[in-house]
């Protein structure tokens, strides 16, 4: 798993993309990968360490999610990008990542109804509608706690949480981000828009596909006037969400939401590779796509999931994709133009170095799951350079 037996120079993966204002040397990126160790919500310098280390020339990581306000979230560990503390932090991280001649962008993450009140200083979840996600092992200070009904957005807060993620999009480019990424898929906030069967507004927010994306479209809209659209940039997870059934037509709902951002401009969009091998499994663990495929509420066959259903919308938009790669089969849909760049997880976790093994043909090592998110730098910045026996 993960290895190959040759070198991979001539391949497109290792060639040249212009991503907004970002002038790549490779297509191997970083996906953002929360990893709890930010205490206070403010990374310390083990963070620096680890971004400086997977930093490689021409290189793009991009930032674990970071929540534009107390109210998006406020996970432990997890860090913030709102405050001239987390302004003065990230500078540090992206000076690092810059020294090695690599790019930065900085993921904006507002969880919607997936914040708990205890995080939240006793306030309730806000989203679309008034949902719950039942019992959920997140990021919090008591382990599994019960979700309680999120609260409808009034048109006030979200005028508030537009104005959160404009405000925290202008303090990552004063951290020295050179770019921002706005969280719009996995079941979190703007995914609660975007969703029918968790949007259940009657205004102008909710109803048609116009209206569910309305608040997605106004955040962007918003930071692409702060800070141009070159900088902006969106992840979408179409066919995966998080704790949510899938919307009743993704294709027709994602087609205008893309067909939207396409107008824009914006750096590029990444989205969520779905991956049918993994139906039968992942539908008696997230109950979301794959419950709906087992009920019969969407087509089941493998052509019904394919990112292709959005290359029309998406003409000079580039597209990233993530999920489940590998140093095996991320090259051909790179170099058959299907996409033009790939994002990497788990595997950059306990690779540093995985730009030079999958140029260069070599096994990857495997990561460890029990140490995703427990402080310090055991599973974090102790992985090792090179082949492992």
């Amino acid at each position: 798993m993960g290895s190959a037996t040759q070198p991979h120079d001539a391949c497109k993966l290792f060639t040249p993309l212009q991503l907004g204002t970002m002038k790549l040397s490779h297509r191997v990126l970083m996906s953002p990968l929360t990893r709890a160790r930010c205490p206070g919500s403010i990374p310390t310098p083990l963070v620096e360490e680890y971004y400086a280390q997977r930093a490689t020339e021409g290189g793009l990581l991009i930032s674990e999610g970071m929540h534009p306000s107390l109210m998006a979230g406020n996970f432990v560990g997890v860090p913030g990008m709102f405050a001239p503390e987390h302004v003065r932090a990230w500078k540090k991280v992206t000076d690092a990542v810059h020294a090695k001649g690599a790019y930065m962008a900085c993921q904006l993450w507002h969880t919607g109804r997936f914040a708990v009140s205890v995080q939240l200083g006793g306030r309730q979840p806000l989203s679309s509608s008034a949902t719950n996600v039942g019992s959920v092992n997140r990021l919090t200070t008591q382990g599994s706690v019960p979700h309680e009904l999120s609260k409808p957005m009034s048109l006030q807060e979200i005028k508030y949480t537009i104005a959160d993620h404009v405000h925290a999009a202008i303090c990552a480019i004063e951290a020295g981000f050179d770019c921002v990424e706005i969280t719009a898929g996995n079941g979190y906030l703007c995914d609660q828009f975007l969703n029918d069967n968790v949007n259940f507004r009657n205004d102008q927010y909710g109803g048609s596909k116009e209206n569910r994306a309305r608040f997605t479209l106004e955040i962007l809209d918003a930071i692409i006037s702060a800070i141009g659209a070159s900088k902006v940039s969106l992840r979408f997870s179409p066919w995966g969400t998080v704790w949510m059934p899938l919307d009743s037509d993704p294709i027709e709902t994602f087609r205008y939401v893309l067909s939207e951002v396409e107008k824009r401009g914006v750096a590029y969009v990444c989205l969520t590779q779905p991956r049918t091998d993994l139906l039968l499994e992942e539908s008696t663990k997230w109950g979301n796509l794959y419950k709906a495929v087992e009920e019969g509420k969407v087509a089941a066959t493998a052509e019904d999931f394919h990112l292709r259903h959005f290359e029309e919308v998406l003409k000079t938009t580039p597209k990233l994709t993530t999920g489940n790669y590998n140093s095996e089969n991320c090259f051909d849909e790179v170099e058959n133009g299907e996409i033009d760049a790939v994002t990497f997880g788990r595997w950059f976790i306990s690779n540093p170095d995985l730009v030079e093994k999958i140029r260069e043909g070599k096994k990857l090592t495997e990561w460890d799951v029990k140490k995703f998110y427990t402080p310090g730098k055991e599973g974090y910045t102790d992985y090792p350079v090179g082949e492992v026996s």
